[in-house]
């Protein structure tokens, strides 16, 4: 009998863990590059304030991105408890708001990973010239093409201003339709402080309203972006820097897994009294 029950106990972790890995975390540290991440840019302004509603999102030619190396015997704070590498950003003009884009492996059916959570580490290394205000880390998934967008976005308060550079925040996003809202709702002041008040359904008469559920829009991701530049500067030499770390797409534990997972123990504990 105790043969038996070590044959079952070996067949239902086994069982378990293949099913969790079908459902597998995303990460990426930046130990080796940027991983094919991006620094991009929401074209929101004052002149043109609904090339949002379009999904006209840029890549900025005069930001830029790069990835910092720790290469061993490095005393930059900026390493504390980040070692190999990270994202850094430098944001060379005013506007407009810019965030860091994801690879392929982050995009497509992401319903496995509702209820589960997006979380990276986040840091604020100078707010730059005449910095105004600090906004808030968000987190943004589009699905569609620049014809038909819906997206749902989280937010998170952002630091005070004057709070640069002090240390890497934990940023986590529950991935849940009560913490995410349609994207036209959103006060587009998130996006560009000039634009405060202002929604895209306000602005249009609710013609652009996404018409997708959460559920939906995880289903077939086009996009994902995440909050990189943080800081509003009335200034044409901004030059505010920040970093990003440890991004990590994880979803919640299949119920057969957890089935699976309690059957072993109670297998491990039969065996035990046996």
């Amino acid at each position: 009998m105790k043969n038996m029950n070590n044959v079952l106990t070996s067949m239902a972790m086994s069982a378990a863990l293949l099913s969790a890995e079908s459902a597998s975390a995303i990460s990426s540290t930046f130990d080796s590059g940027l991983e094919n991440w991006n620094a991009i840019g929401f074209q929101i302004n004052d002149d043109n304030p609904l090339a949002i509603l379009s999904g006209d999102i840029v890549t900025l030619t005069n930001n830029s991105a790069d990835i910092i190396h720790d290469t061993g015997g490095n005393s930059d704070p900026a390493f504390d408890g980040n070692p190999g590498g990270f994202a850094r950003f430098v944001d060379n003009i005013e506007e407009p708001g810019s965030f860091l884009r994801a690879p392929s492996e982050y995009l497509g059916d992401l319903t496995g990973f509702i209820g589960g959570t997006l979380s990276y580490q986040h840091r604020l290394f100078n707010e730059g010239i005449n910095p105004t205000s600090v906004g808030p880390y968000v987190a943004i998934f589009i699905s569609g093409n620049p014809d038909d967008l819906n997206a749902y976005a989280a937010i998170l308060p952002g630091p005070s201003l004057g709070d640069a550079d002090t240390g890497w925040v934990d940023v986590s996003f529950d991935l849940n339709a009560s913490d995410f809202t349609a994207i036209s709702q959103i006060d587009l002041g998130v996006f560009e402080p000039g634009l405060a008040g202002d929604t895209v359904e306000s602005l249009t008469s609710g013609a652009f309203a996404t018409t997708q559920s959460f559920e939906q829009v995880m289903g077939n991701v086009s996009q994902l972006v995440i909050s990189f530049e943080l800081v509003d500067n009335n200034s044409s030499q901004a030059s505010e820097s920040a970093g990003v770390d440890n991004v990590l797409l994880a979803p919640v534990p299949e119920p057969s897994s957890l089935a699976l997972l309690g059957l072993g123990g109670l297998l491990v504990a039969r065996r035990r009294r046996g």
